[in-house]
């Protein structure tokens, strides 16, 4: 997990997981542990999320937060992660949260973020295997999709890595043909990112 490339184009794209793909929860390391979520958390959320270059600002991100508990504060509750440190401070957060890209509301993977100072220890890696064997426990006949977009290319290396692949098809926002335009776009910006790192 790494913070948005602003210098990137923004290109908005959606990956896919079928079900049972992850068998193994990654485990956190020894330094971070999960935490219950509780209201007193939502500030927390808020910073992780605006650190994390989700959001332009504070208030944005509370913005945002009060409308998903107006939605449903209780699958709120039951379904974002929040990780700690040894010391207590909240530093990820992901979540699975009401998807709005097809016919159909679906469950995605929504709003995974981790402070710079706790990534590269796979925290993000942690909170996916999590979330998406939680959902393969749901009932449901769709694979679990998430949105992504050009700046996060880090990030969508990981999906990859983890088995989730880029959706070709058709979404409530645009053809099929427009779909695999803004692949290509973004798998551009990827390989021209892998030959420069």
């Amino acid at each position: 997990m790494t913070v948005l490339d602003k210098s990137v184009p923004f290109i908005r794209v959606l990956m896919v997981l079928p079900k049972k793909t992850i068998r193994k929860e990654v485990k956190l390391h020894e330094d971070y542990h999960y935490v219950p979520y509780d209201k007193n958390l939502n500030e927390d959320w808020c910073k992780v999320q605006y650190e994390a270059g989700l959001f332009d600002s504070i208030s944005e991100a509370r913005q945002k937060l009060v409308s998903m508990l107006e939605e449903d504060a209780d699958f709120f509750a039951q379904n974002f992660l929040f990780v700690a440190d040894k010391t207590g401070e909240i530093v990820a957060s992901a979540g699975l949260w009401f998807g709005h890209d097809f016919e159909v509301s679906r469950l995605r993977i929504h709003f995974v973020a981790v402070k710079e100072k706790a990534q590269h220890k796979k925290i993000a890696q942690s909170m996916l295997t999590r979330l998406c064997m939680k959902y393969d426990e749901m009932p449901g006949k769709y694979p679990l999709y998430l949105v992504t977009q050009s700046q996060s290319y880090g990030a969508i290396a990981l999906y990859a890595r983890l088995g989730f692949t880029p959706y070709l098809g058709a979404t409530d926002h645009q053809d099929a043909d427009h779909t695999r335009e803004a692949w290509e776009k973004v798998t551009r910006i990827l390989r021209e990112k892998a030959i420069r790192h």
